[in-house]
């Protein structure tokens, strides 16, 4: 059983929906928790009702709730949300939501408004989602397991993606931090640390992908990390592979590496793409209006 939440955007879909077919198909039933469903997403469900309809054995089911993952209270309503839908608590949760800094409120445009948006939905949010899970699970005895999704991008750092880079630093010292709550409590905290992906973060989005060169540039696929992320939940197929802590990165199909706090070498070759410094041109607009509003009140 589990619960999953994804992109913010309209969406279900990518890295997140890809670790949704993979436990649907492992038996699992999924509780979506999004603000709504991505077409992929939603045509994949439409074939799954189809299939029930057409088979009278019983199989795992899919759910849906709205749910804006920058709002607490929501995150805390998504786990009664599961127990009506499903009963009890969920074994896995994946708090997967994430927005990428080209294409949304950034450091460089100034269009938040009282916080930056992208460290609610990428930092705030999986860790807010994770202290409530850990709750539910220790007043129910439950132990649970925890995903989630960090990036190369934790490894680099860049003036184009400043907020972007720094929530998913949070995210892997985060899953190493929880470490020790396996031997506590049996609760196991993991993640994945993606490269660039070919998911509709990326394609929907044009402010994105002219970071790629399509020519030069490798772009992991959502079914390479998924199979990444439930190495590290279920610690398959070699036990104790991906101890709890584990940062794994997945930026090859095969050639996966866990990502140490010290002396860690440092992202593979496919962690890269060709035209990001290009985009150093919005941080030069950035400047430029900066010392035009000299003296002006924002």
């Amino acid at each position: 059983m589990l619960t999953l939440t994804n992109h913010h955007r309209p969406s279900v879909t990518g890295i997140c929906l890809a670790f949704t077919k993979a436990l649907h198909q492992a038996g699992c039933n999924v509780l979506i928790c999004d603000l709504t469903l991505h077409r992929e997403a939603q045509a994949w469900i439409d074939t799954l009702k189809q299939d029930q309809n057409d088979n009278s054995e019983s199989s795992p089911r899919i759910a849906f709730t709205k749910t804006d993952v920058s709002d607490w209270p929501q995150l805390e309503k998504a786990f009664d949300t599961y127990e009506k839908e499903f009963g009890g608590v969920p074994y896995v949760v994946c708090p997967g939501a994430g927005i990428y800094e080209p294409s949304a409120p950034n450091f460089w445009n100034d269009k938040d408004d009282s916080s930056y948006k992208i460290l609610r939905i990428n930092l705030d949010h999986p860790l807010k989602m994770s202290r409530i899970a850990i709750r539910r699970w220790v007043q129910t005895g439950v132990r649970g397991n925890i995903v989630l999704v960090s990036s190369t991008g934790a490894q680099k750092s860049s003036i184009l993606t400043p907020l972007y880079g720094a929530a998913k630093q949070g995210v892997s010292n985060f899953a190493r931090a929880m470490a020790p709550l396996y031997d506590m409590e049996g609760i196991r905290v993991t993640a994945v640390a993606p490269g660039p992906t070919m998911s509709p973060l990326m394609y929907d989005h044009p402010e994105a992908i002219r970071f790629v060169d399509p020519d030069k540039d490798k772009l992991c696929s959502t079914d390479e990390i998924a199979r990444g992320m439930m190495a590290v939940a279920f610690d398959v197929p070699n036990k104790n592979k991906y101890p709890p802590g584990t940062v794994l990165e997945v930026t090859h199909p095969d050639r996966w590496r866990e990502v140490f706090l010290l002396n860690d070498p440092g992202p593979g070759p496919h962690a890269w793409t060709s035209r990001k410094n290009e985009a150093i041109v919005d941080v030069v607009k950035a400047l430029e209006e900066d010392k035009k509003s000299a003296g002006k009140k924002r």
